[in-house]
């Protein structure tokens, strides 16, 4: 059996007997056909379109004008260029910026750049001041991708030059005061010291070489208790002492700015033009008293009327008054007098110190102290500082835009003699 089935095998795997080798043709097959190639289909396919699309580029995105000088005006350029294989449609250009910032020209929407076009804009810089500046702008298109691009800028001004202006304060050779004494029953005391050292502040006022007249008049009467004292009287400090000591049987409710209204008034003063005052000379009412004022006008009524009188430069209400009760000496704060002073630019002084500083000061305020200070330069509003002899002064005073000057609104801060003196920096005319 093993025999018969091994011939099998040898006769099934003989290449004679239908076994295809090496692609050779089974003989026991058909011997007449041949082996064929058949050749390929050929099929038209279509090519697909080239892809169209917008696309942007700007240049720059963003730009920095740097430090520019103040009043020149800097310009740059944005260049917008249409970069893909269809127009670039520009929808709205959205621009915000600070008001020294400019887009130049105007711009109708839409805007349809063709593939290679540009669109320049022009942006200005005309910087006024000190303060940065910043502008962004959104741009709207249909780029592929980039639908909303955005380019920003920026600048800061920078002053031209620093610069103290200095001032001095016009010296007063003439000067008519007028002496409001309170005679109620507790200004003993007071009008005592105010006699001892009447020699103090005559002599003061001789030694400037101030051409003086001086009245005086009591809290309840306008009439002067004296004839005027002036350098060419016999005893001018003996006469002075004299009439400062009024005594102490006056009225309670004292009325130190009504008295110097009644006795000023031009038409039924006590002393009128002609008599005490003096067109060409400062006029002063220095009021003494340990009590508050009971006169029945208010203060602006009093003030326009002493500014009716005379010019504002030339008049100061001073007060010797107590300016506390805690800690003074008077009966009540001397408020109301305080008040006028502070309108009229006068000083306000401290009865409970020492009277011969008091005097003394009053004695040397022989100057007109000016309410405006003109600058030299245009300044840079937030640069502007004060000094009084080097030393800061920071209160009393502001810088006026519109009149370039700076503004003394407490004038009974200075005194007279120091050096006045104003610094800052300003803004000159563009170089370029």
């Amino acid at each position: 059996m093993k025999r018969f089935w091994g011939l099998l095998f040898l006769l099934a795997c003989s290449p004679e007997y239908g076994i295809k080798n090496n692609n050779i043709i089974d003989p026991i097959g058909d011997t007449a056909v041949e082996q064929q190639t058949i050749p390929p289909v050929k099929m038209d396919i279509p090519t697909p379109p080239e892809e169209t699309y917008a696309a942007i580029h700007i240049e720059p995105y963003d730009y920095d004008f740097g430090e520019v000088d103040v009043n020149c005006e800097n310009e740059y350029d944005v260049v917008i260029t249409s970069i893909g294989t269809e127009p670039l449609i520009i929808d709205n250009l959205d621009y915000a910026h600070t008001p020294e910032l400019e887009l130049i020209g105007n711009h109708k929407f839409p805007i349809y750049l063709e593939p290679g076009d540009t669109l320049v804009l022009t942006f200005e810089y005309n910087e006024v001041d000190l303060i940065p500046d910043t502008g962004r702008m959104f741009i709207y298109s249909n780029a592929l991708g980039k639908r909303e691009q955005m380019i920003t800028h920026q600048g800061v001004g920078v002053a031209t030059g620093s610069k103290v202006d200095v001032f001095k304060q016009e010296e007063i050779n003439k000067a008519d005061i007028l002496f409001v004494i309170d005679n109620s029953c507790s200004m003993i005391d007071e009008q005592s010291g105010l006699a001892d050292n009447a020699e103090s502040f005559i002599d003061d006022l001789i030694d400037a070489g101030v051409d003086f007249q001086i009245s005086v008049i009591t809290t309840d009467d306008p009439q002067p208790v004296t004839e005027l004292i002036t350098p060419d009287s016999t005893n001018p400090v003996k006469e002075f002492s004299d009439a400062v000591s009024v005594g102490n049987s006056g009225y309670a409710y004292e009325m130190g700015q009504e008295m110097a209204k009644q006795a000023l008034d031009p038409v039924r003063g006590t002393l009128p033009p002609g008599v005490f005052q003096r067109e060409d000379a400062a006029l002063s009412v220095v009021v003494v008293s340990d009590e508050d004022d009971f006169s029945p006008r208010t203060e602006l009524e009093y003030y326009d009327f002493f500014l009716s009188i005379k010019e504002e430069e030339l008049f100061f209400f001073h007060s010797v008054v107590s300016l506390s009760t805690t800690f003074g000496c008077g009966m009540a704060a001397g408020d109301r007098y305080i008040d006028q002073s502070n309108l009229t630019g006068g000083m306000y002084l401290d009865i409970c110190s020492p009277w011969g500083d008091n005097l003394n000061t009053i004695a040397n305020s022989n100057y007109i102290i000016s309410g405006q200070y003109p600058l030299t330069e245009v300044a840079v509003y937030n640069t502007v500082e004060v000094f009084l002899d080097g030393i800061p002064l920071k209160k009393g005073w502001y810088y006026d835009i519109g009149s370039n000057s700076v503004i003394l609104e407490d004038r009974g801060l200075v005194v007279g003699d120091e050096m006045f003196q104003v610094m800052y920096d300003y803004l000159g005319e563009c170089s370029e």
